[in-house]
């Protein structure tokens, strides 16, 4: 049976940002950061959260259907990307301590974002039969407040490209 790429590079992405883990070390605690693999109901939302929205698959593909070189043999394959968005969002009770120091409402945010990017940058494979070539990250984008919930959100977008082989 193939390897189901798609879901091992979602998986290991949600798996990371629950965790806060990056090579730098851990950027919040697991439970700091609710992180939903689509959007929640409203009933279920909590804060601080990252929702995690696949976008598109089979951008990138470069070879298709033609020999690739795959570890010391040559296969039938591509190089397939997937795409993400992931939205932050912050509401004003939302609270992590770093160093000792509470941070919240938009330093929480700039918090967020900064670390969602360490952490999505450095997502390990290793261990899995998906072999990432390259990762395109788009950088945060309607970075914003909305008033009337009291909620401070972002999104950024990332692409990530790995050998898809067929035997």
């Amino acid at each position: 049976m193939a390897t189901d790429h798609l879901n091992v590079v979602e998986r290991k992405l949600i798996d990371n940002l629950r965790t806060g883990t990056y090579k730098g070390g851990t950027a919040w605690s697991s439970g700091d950061v609710t992180v939903f693999g689509q959007f929640p109901e409203t009933e279920d939302l909590k804060y601080p959260c990252i929702v995690i929205q696949m976008l598109a698959n089979g951008i990138e593909q470069q070879f298709m259907g033609q020999t690739i070189s795959s570890g010391s043999s040559n296969v039938t394959g591509e190089l397939y990307g997937i795409g993400f968005n992931m939205h932050i969002a912050v509401d004003k009770e939302s609270s992590i301590t770093v160093g000792g120091t509470p941070y919240k409402q938009r330093r929480l945010l700039n918090y967020l974002m900064l670390n969602c990017a360490n952490v999505l940058m450095d997502c390990d494979f290793t261990g899995t039969d998906t072999e990432v070539e390259q990762r395109l990250y788009t950088g945060f984008r309607n970075i914003g407040y909305e008033p009337m919930l009291e909620v401070w959100a972002a999104v950024t977008g990332m692409v990530v490209v790995f050998k898809n082989t067929r035997g």
